[in-house]
Formats: C-alpha cells, sequence, structure tokens
C-alpha cells in the first residue's frame, strides 16, 4: 500500500514538474517585430501545400453515427495570407499603442491567391469614410502585410463579393494595388 502511494506521488510531482517546466510567460498575441516564430512542420506537407483530413457526417440512419474522411489540399500562402488578414482585423496589442486599420465587426468572408494577387472579400462593415490618411495606413497595412509572402505581389479588395471603387472614399481601389501604388491611387 505504501509502495503505491509513494510511486503515485513520485509520478504525479514528476507531472507537475513536467507542466511547470512547460509554461512560459509570454504574450502570444502581441506582434513585436522583434519576435520570431519557429517553422512549424506538419505532418502531412508536401511542397507549397498542407494535406489535411476533414471529417464529416457519413451516418445512414439515425441509430448509427458514422464518419467519412475527405482529403483536402491547402495551400500554405493562402492559410497564412487569410491569417494575416484576420490579425489585422483584429487590431494591434494593446501594449503597442498602434490604431486599427480596420473596424472590429469587419469579417473577412473569402481569401484567395491567383496570378500573385490576393482577393481580399471583406464584409461590408469595413467600407466606412475614412480620413484621406486613414485610408492610405489601412491600404498601406494590408498590401505591405500580405505582400510579405512571396506569392503576393499586389492586393484586390472586395465588399461582399462585389468589386469597390474605395474603402473609405479617397483612393481608388478598383484595380490590384501594391504596397508601392497607394500614393499614385488617390481618388480623383
Amino acid at each position: 500500500m505504501k509502495k503505491t502511494m509513494v510511486s503515485g506521488a513520485i509520478i504525479l510531482l514528476i507531472c507537475c514538474s513536467g507542466l511547470l517546466s512547460a509554461c512560459k510567460s509570454s504574450n502570444l498575441s502581441s506582434s513585436n517585430s522583434d519576435q520570431q516564430v519557429e517553422n512549424v512542420k506538419l505532418y502531412k506537407e508536401k511542397g507549397q501545400a498542407i494535406d489535411l483530413n476533414l471529417y464529416f457526417d457519413n451516418s445512414q440512419d439515425e441509430k448509427n453515427v458514422k464518419i467519412g474522411e475527405e482529403d483536402r489540399l491547402i495551400q500554405k500562402q493562402e492559410l497564412i495570407g487569410e491569417l494575416i488578414v484576420n490579425e489585422l482585423i483584429k487590431g494591434p496589442s494593446l501594449q503597442s499603442g498602434y490604431k486599427p486599420i480596420l473596424p472590429k465587426n469587419t469579417k473577412l468572408l473569402s481569401f484567395s491567391i491567383n496570378n500573385g494577387i490576393a482577393y481580399v472579400n471583406l464584409s461590408s462593415d469595413a467600407e466606412v469614410t475614412m480620413t484621406p490618411v486613414k485610408e492610405q495606413a489601412t491600404l498601406e497595412s494590408i498590401s505591405s502585410s500580405l505582400t510579405q509572402l512571396s506569392s503576393i505581389k499586389k492586393v484586390k479588395i472586395q465588399i461582399e463579393n462585389k468589386d469597390i471603387e474605395t474603402l473609405g472614399g479617397n483612393y481608388d481601389v478598383s484595380q490590384p494595388f501594391g504596397k508601392n501604388d497607394i500614393l499614385q491611387k488617390i481618388k480623383k
């Protein structure tokens, strides 16, 4: 009996020390430029894509549960691009003192990359009147963030699956733009 209790206590002590040593205090949501993210190697990476298995309901009747497997090949650059836009919508960390570029209630409806152009489809919440400075900051933030990815050279913003002429009333975004094109896009 004593041996079992001692063994249990030792195992518990080892588990607790392992958990405590794995904990580390860092703000993962902050995006300081000096922080580096380690490369993550996923189980079924295939070059620039990730092969995932997704599982869906394949039940034939209401009495027996059965799930079916479906393979999906997801492009890494599109996945990262979507993450970038969602982080821009989320806004800066409180510690940075930076200002958000899009309203908090903005949603990313879809994201894709085709022929070097990132198609960013936002909800109508993103289309608000902005000062020229605010709109320029917004467009430069989006294009600078996304063109970090090697497969993206320009950005095309859409609202609710429709092409728009301007996001905030000052700049022409009817055509794809790069991070160095913003000043030439001033709406006449």
